[in-house]
Parts: C-alpha cells; sequence; structure tokens
C-alpha cells in the first residue's frame, strides 16, 4: 500500500472512531438536556456517588506548604457524557502558580478501555479552551451535565463543548488528563489565562494521575486549543518545569499568545465577556496591578465584570455580547486599550507572551485566517518564532471563507471542521 493510500485508510479510520464517539456523547447529552427541561433532575439509575447535578464537591482552592507539586490530594468518581468504557475520576492536587507558590488546583483522569492500535497506550494532557471563570464552568464538572441551563435569576448556560475532542480521543484507545486550571486562593478567581500557571497545573495534572491508575510509561501527547493552546505552548517552552513528564508532540491550536492584542480584537464582539475574565486572572496576579485596574473601572464596567464572572463563557453573550468596553473605563476607551497603558498590567501582558523558547517536540500549529477571537497574525509570529529558536512545527491554516457578526464563529468553527485531521497527526505522532 502507497504512502499516500495509506494516510487516506488511517484518516477514514480516525473519522469513524470519532463518529462512533459521538452517537453516544449526543444520546447522553440530548438526554440530559430533555430530563433537566422535563423538571427532572436525577435518574433513579445513576449510582448514589454520582452527584454530578451539584456543583463542584472539592474544596475552595488553598495554599499547601510542605507538599510537592503533582502531590494528588483526592479524587471522587465522575460521569463523563459520552464517556461508555471509560472510568473517569474527578481529582485534586498540588500545583505551583506563575509565581512560585504552590496552591490546589482540581482537574480529571479519564481512563479509556477502548483498543489502542499501537506500541504503548498514551495519555493526553489535555488543556481545555474558556469554559468560564465561575467553578461550575471547570470541565471536569461540566463533562458530567454536557449542557445545563439555569432560568432562575441571570440565565447560566453550562457547555462542555470540548467533549467532542475528548471522546474522541478516548475512543481511539488514548487515556486523558485535564486540568480546571489553577485560582487564586484568596479570590476563588481562576487565573485565567496566566499561561505560566496553567502550563504548570496541565503538567502537574499528568503527575497526579500517575498515583490512580496512568502508567508511568504511557508516552505523554498535549492538546490544547485558545486558552488551552496557549496553556500548552508555555508548558512546552518551559520545559524544565517538570522534567519527569516528558512530551512526545503537541498540538497547539489558535493560541493567544499576546493577550494585549486579543483582548482589543474581541472587543465589542459576541465574545466581549471574555474580557472581563481576564481582567480577573490579571487582577488576583498582583495588588499593584489590582490598583491599576479598579481605578480604571466605572461602576457600569464593575457591574460587568462581577456578571460576567459569575456566569459560563456561554452566558456572557446575554450581558456582555457585543458591546463596547468603553463605558466601562473612566477614560472612555476601549478596556483592552486602557489595559495596555497601565504599566504593571503591561508588564504582566510581557510576562505571558508565547515565543522565546522552542517547542523540544514536534507541534502542530494551526490558526485560521478570519479568526474573530485570536488573531491570525500573531499565531504566525509564533510559528515563525518557534521555528527560529529551532522547533518542529508543522503549520495549518484554516481559510475558509469568513462568518460576519463577530459571533466567535470564525474561532470555534475551524476547530471542529479540523478535529479529526488533528487528532490523526497527533495519533500518528504518538505511534511512533
Amino acid at each position: 500500500m502507497n504512502g499516500r493510500r495509506a494516510t487516506r485508510v488511517h484518516r477514514a479510520g480516525v473519522r469513524s472512531t470519532v463518529a462512533r464517539a459521538w452517537v453516544p456523547l449526543a444520546h447522553d447529552v440530548g438526554r440530559g438536556v430533555l430530563r433537566r427541561l422535563g423538571g427532572r433532575g436525577r435518574s433513579p439509575e445513576r449510582p448514589t456517588f454520582a452527584e454530578w447535578d451539584a456543583e463542584p464537591s472539592f474544596s475552595d482552592a488553598t495554599w499547601v506548604i510542605g507538599q510537592k507539586p503533582g502531590t494528588l490530594l483526592g479524587t471522587a468518581p465522575m460521569r463523563l457524557m459520552g464517556g461508555h468504557r471509560v472510568t473517569a475520576t474527578r481529582m485534586e492536587y498540588v500545583t505551583t502558580d506563575a509565581r512560585g507558590r504552590t496552591i490546589t488546583a482540581t482537574g480529571a483522569y479519564l481512563h479509556s478501555h477502548h483498543q489502542w492500535r499501537g506500541g504503548a497506550r498514551p495519555v493526553v494532557a489535555f488543556a481545555p479552551s474558556t469554559q468560564g471563570v465561575a467553578p461550575h464552568c471547570d470541565p471536569s464538572y461540566s463533562m458530567s451535565v454536557g449542557m445545563a441551563v439555569t432560568l432562575r435569576g441571570p440565565v447560566d448556560i453550562v457547555a462542555s463543548y470540548e467533549l467532542p475532542a475528548i471522546t474522541a480521543m478516548l475512543a481511539a484507545g488514548m487515556h486523558v488528563v485535564l486540568t480546571d486550571y489553577p485560582r487564586d486562593p484568596d479570590f476563588g478567581w481562576q487565573l485565567y489565562c496566566d499561561h505560566p500557571s496553567g502550563g504548570n497545573a496541565l503538567l502537574d495534572a499528568v503527575r497526579a494521575a500517575r498515583h490512580i491508575g496512568l502508567p508511568a510509561a504511557a508516552p505523554v501527547g498535549m492538546w490544547g486549543f485558545s486558552q488551552g493552546g496557549a496553556a500548552v505552548g508555555m508548558a512546552l517552552e518551559r520545559g524544565d518545569y517538570a522534567p519527569e513528564v516528558t512530551p512526545v508532540a503537541a498540538v497547539v491550536g489558535a493560541p493567544p499568545s499576546r493577550l494585549d492584542e486579543v483582548l482589543a480584537h474581541v472587543d465589542g464582539s459576541l465574545v466581549t465577556g471574555v474580557l472581563s475574565y481576564a481582567v480577573a486572572g490579571l487582577m488576583v496576579a498582583s495588588a499593584d496591578i489590582r490598583a491599576e485596574i479598579l481605578g480604571a473601572l466605572t461602576p457600569d464596567g464593575l457591574d460587568h465584570f462581577t456578571a460576567d464572572i459569575s456566569t459560563c463563557a456561554v452566558s456572557s453573550v446575554f450581558t456582555s455580547g457585543w458591546r463596547g468596553t468603553a463605558r466601562w473605563t473612566h477614560a472612555g476607551v476601549p478596556l483592552g486599550e486602557l489595559l495596555d497603558d497601565l504599566p504593571h498590567v503591561a508588564a504582566e501582558f510581557d510576562a505571558r507572551a508565547l515565543g522565546s523558547r522552542a517547542p523540544g517536540v514536534p507541534v502542530l500549529l494551526w490558526g485560521s485566517r478570519h479568526d474573530d477571537v485570536v488573531p491570525v497574525a500573531q499565531v504566525r509570529d509564533l510559528r515563525d518564532e518557534w521555528r527560529d529558536r529551532g522547533g518542529d512545527v508543522t503549520w495549518f491554516e484554516d481559510r475558509t471563507f469568513r462568518i460576519p457578526g463577530r459571533t466567535g464563529a470564525n474561532h470555534f468553527g475551524p476547530y471542529y471542521r479540523h478535529l479529526t485531521h488533528h487528532v490523526g497527526w497527533l495519533i500518528d505522532e504518538l505511534r511512533r
């Protein structure tokens, strides 16, 4: 069989695997939505431990003294939507933030019982895209409900839109470890787009999962899109953080490598609410940054900020969608522009930028020409920076037509459109 024919057959096999994974996923999600609309919160056949209609039950984030990063602190069984032939476990563990302080974090270990065709069964360290910064938006919780709508008070929609990618990987026989991203213990806010902290938490999740059944010898792949792409990128650039976690390859999609440009790009779009998430993630970085931002926000800005950080990403369209942020600031300028002029905030933006070191493993880096969330120019720049530093970078750019309206469809659409191809690339690398 020639190489081109073999590639076609392999891609067809990946597509078949993805299709088989999505059938039970669609069934579970649809059944859960109908049950909620019908007023039934829980079916009688569910096991008593699966209190998955309630919010996450782990304790609030805390400071940790005397425990090494990657230490497992606690576990709980979890129900995974569409996760047939998978053992799913929520976990709490120790990680390190960007300032070297040890804190708790949560995540999940998903142990696949599907057949893996190849050598040693691998694990994918999965950094999720933006879900929202409230605790009930954490992927290790939202994956157990798939989709849920709350109409009491502010409309809130929990939507686990990373499930298609995760279930496809599990169906291919790969284990998956993911992080929820750590939270600041004092404020309880997620360290949103704090790429060094996110990268550390992802690597520490792999360390922690090795205490609950993940073989230490399992080859490690990495996967991240959007916020997750930047977390994976930073983990690769700082490869000395967890030397016992040695990735083989990584897929990095649309990473916000320069956060200041992203905030300016999304202002006034349907996903304006992510600016509030970024503000929360910046304010917990230091008292100086907190003082700069709070002194710049108007009461209207504070109201939007409070509403956005208490609901999940889909829900932020009701509070901030298609609204410009000039009214959020006393200076009357868009929030992204103002933040870039604040000296302590600007320094923090620089600390979170990608491109200073090349990954030491093959990377599939991709972006979208018409991306309405992460400007493709900065993803291309990251490609060039990594290659100039000797990185083995495979580049892919989505060039499909632009969908008007600044809805985020040009950001998320290509993710799902090319999911099969990108999962197939990672499988190929993990089989080498």
